[in-house]
């Protein structure tokens, strides 16, 4: 154990107990001062005389089996009416004691203040403005001379999104810190300790505790009062900060980013300031995730709306020379590119800015081999990713590719092309080993980066949205072969016996699941909303999808992804009642029709199923599978759209409530 583990910040004190908490076994040198007490051996004492007979009883209960307190306890010092405050958790044989002041602050303002804050911060309509009010909130309430939100990009660099002034230190707006000021160890303490509070980085700290009677030094790596390590102190003496605040912004992946607190001088930060500062981050980390789902919900959406070609397909199929025309210009808006290509059994064909075909298909030929899942596949930097760097094409920086599963044999693919972005960035401090200067310089002079050779980078939403499409352009691409086939079915029914077995396959049937696709599923809601509405039959439309689906691909890969979807798939299709029908809607969602059902009994199948695919095992995998179902039921004037958005709208709604849970409709109001 480093030694900086065991100094401590001067604000509180740490006392030490046996595992028992009934004896003192060690405390910090401030800790008579602390507690107003005479300089005394406080170890020949026990806890009930230093925090009372009361607080010392409760402490014993409320740690009886835990591994920390669930919340602070509050006392009052010996010999007078100044107001302490206890954590207290487990480390080894010991219990630690961190004790620290609390200041007369006016409770019942303070919430009220709080309170305001929260509906504020829940009203806010874009990322912008909620982060802008966060910032001047926590200002206003801790008093620092700059709050800062830094958001983490996928490199781990840090880019200053949002900040309130309030007096002494340069501003960072705009600015980025290198990856390096944020290591990974750094990183996942946030996660176990999601506030920390320096109160003076340049003050001297306390010595360490001396030992147990036993002659163990105590780990109080986990304290929140230890002191900021050596190069944390040279850190922040570098941004000219003395006192400092950070919390975390915990995304739904993972960590989205920082609040930073800092001030010129020495800064206390309260206890119930603490709390309601975190509460203010979390509620805001909370409306945050919820603006950028909406948002993605929108974009997912418009590219949605731009899928109508397996409906039109039924009619009036489209060639693929056709399709390209008539939608090239709306992807290309859609995805932020500057061309599309389409590589279909061995032609080329392309709109806008594109390399040379034999350029392509050389690509596609080393895409084949290198990427075998069904996910798209991407880069921003051509020029140095090793599949592209020795291809032609000096027009393009940004590849972002999809498979199209024409047959089990053979596969299409779909590719957009980005140009070159150059981009300036400003680091507040150099992202190199290059020496830094004593103090952070002022942020007209920060450094300043060109970056060249890249595109902008591929959002998570748009590798989700070009799976839609590549899938609805199969089954567009599959009913024009099919169509151009029955043209020649007198000269050539043989091969066009055979050819349709194939294309009705993958017309109707998801290729990995095996299960209905989207295409043949639509085809029978339609049928039974034609039944329902001329015979009054009622049936439900039960929409549901994998939680935490993604987590599972980026931890155990997509072969297992592929196997979590094909063995659900099995499991449901083969526990549904035979006039049921399971299909699969795209990506992880899947959705059952279930015919000749009202309310009660499709709820039933809904649980049913819910409790089903939790008994699922997949091998390689070592966590439950669980899903959210959406369940929404005939209504006299539904069609397809209205069913599947109220069943959408119910499915997300059950994951907001925590997941693996089945939530019903609302009716739509006619």
């Amino acid at each position: 154990m480093s030694k900086h583990h065991s100094l401590l910040q001067s604000f509180g004190a740490v006392m030490v107990l046996d595992g028992e908490s009934r004896r003192i076994q060690a405390v910090s040198r401030n800790l008579n001062k602390l507690l107003g007490l005479a300089d005394t051996e406080l170890r020949a004492i026990s806890p009930a005389t230093v925090l009372g007979k009361r607080l010392s009883q409760r402490l014993r209960q409320e740690l009886h089996g835990r591994q920390r307190l669930a919340s602070p306890l509050a006392f009052r010092r010996l010999h007078d009416t100044t107001r302490l405050q206890v954590h207290a958790y487990r480390t080894h044989r010991h219990v630690v004691v961190e004790i620290e002041p609390l200041s007369p602050l006016g409770k019942r303002r303070l919430l009220g203040t709080v309170n305001e804050r929260l509906m504020r911060l829940a009203e806010a309509t874009h990322q912008e403005e909620l982060l802008d009010y966060l910032v001047t909130a926590v200002q206003q309430l801790t008093g620092h001379d700059r709050v800062s939100v830094c958001h983490f990009d996928s490199d781990w660099h840090g880019l200053i999104v949002a900040e309130a002034q309030g007096g002494h230190l340069p501003a960072l707006l705009g600015q980025r810190f290198p990856a390096s000021d944020f290591p990974i160890t750094l990183r996942r303490t946030y996660e176990r300790h999601p506030i920390r509070l320096i109160h003076d980085a340049s003050a001297h700290a306390e010595p360490p505790l001396p030992c147990t009677p036993e002659g163990e030094s105590v780990d109080l790596r986990h304290c929140f009062l230890r002191a900021p390590a050596p190069e944390r102190q040279r850190y922040l003496q570098r941004l000219g900060v003395r006192g400092a605040m950070s919390l975390a912004m915990q995304g739904d992946t993972g960590l989205w980013g920082l609040l930073f607190c800092h001030s010129a001088a020495p800064h206390p930060v309260s206890p119930p300031v603490r709390d309601a500062v975190r509460t203010l981050v979390q509620m805001a980390t909370q409306r945050l995730l919820l603006l950028r789902a909406r948002q993605e919900a929108r974009y997912l959406q418009r590219v949605q709306d731009s899928l109508v070609l397996s409906t039109n397909a039924r009619v009036e199929p489209q060639s693929p020379v056709e399709l390209l025309s008539a939608q090239a210009e709306t992807w290309c808006s859609l995805f932020r590119a500057h061309g599309v290509a389409l590589w279909l059994k061995g032609s080329v064909y392309a709109d806008g800015h594109t390399p040379d075909a034999a350029v392509v298909a050389q690509f596609v030929k080393r895409l084949d081999k290198a990427h075998r899942h069904s996910g798209p596949w991407c880069t921003r930097g051509v020029a140095s990713e090793p599949l592209t760097e020795s291809l032609n094409m000096p027009d393009q920086c940004g590849i972002l590719a999809v498979p199209l599963p024409m047959s089990v044999a053979q596969r299409g693919w779909l590719i957009f092309f980005r140009p070159e972005q150059v981009e300036t960035l400003y680091w507040a401090m150099q992202p190199t080993s290059a020496p830094l200067p004593p103090v952070m310089v002022a942020p007209s002079a920060a450094w300043c980066e060109e970056v060249v050779g890249k595109s902008e980078a591929w959002q998570r939403v748009e590798r989700l949205a070009v799976m839609d499409l590549g899938e609805d352009l199969t089954l567009a691409i599959s009913a024009y072969e099919i169509s151009t086939l029955n043209m020649h079915l007198e000269r050539e029914r043989k091969a066009l016996a055979a050819a349709n077995q194939r294309l009705e396959q993958l017309a109707h049937f998801d290729p990995l699941t095996q299960v209905w696709n989207r295409y043949r599923i639509e085809q029978a809601i339609d049928a039974e909303l034609v039944a329902a509405k001329r015979y009054g039959a009622a049936f439900a439309l039960l929409l549901f999808d994998v939680d935490h689906f993604k987590q599972i691909n980026d931890t155990h890969g997509h072969s297992v992804g592929d196997d979590v979807l094909v063995s659900l798939a099995r499991l449901v299709e083969t526990s549904l009642r035979g006039c049921d029908h399971l299909g699969r809607w795209g990506g992880e969602e899947f959705v059952v029709l279930a015919t000749h059902s009202d309310m009660d009994a499709a709820v039933g199948l809904a649980e049913r199923l819910r409790s089903l695919v939790a008994t699922l095992h997949v091998s390689g995998l070592d966590q439950p599978i669980t899903v959210s179902i959406g369940v929404a039921i005939w209504q006299p004037g539904d069609s397809c759209k209205t069913l599947m958005a109220r069943a959408d709208a119910a499915m997300y709604r059950a994951k907001r409530s925590g997941r693996n849970r089945v939530e019903l409709a609302e009716e739509r109001v006619t």
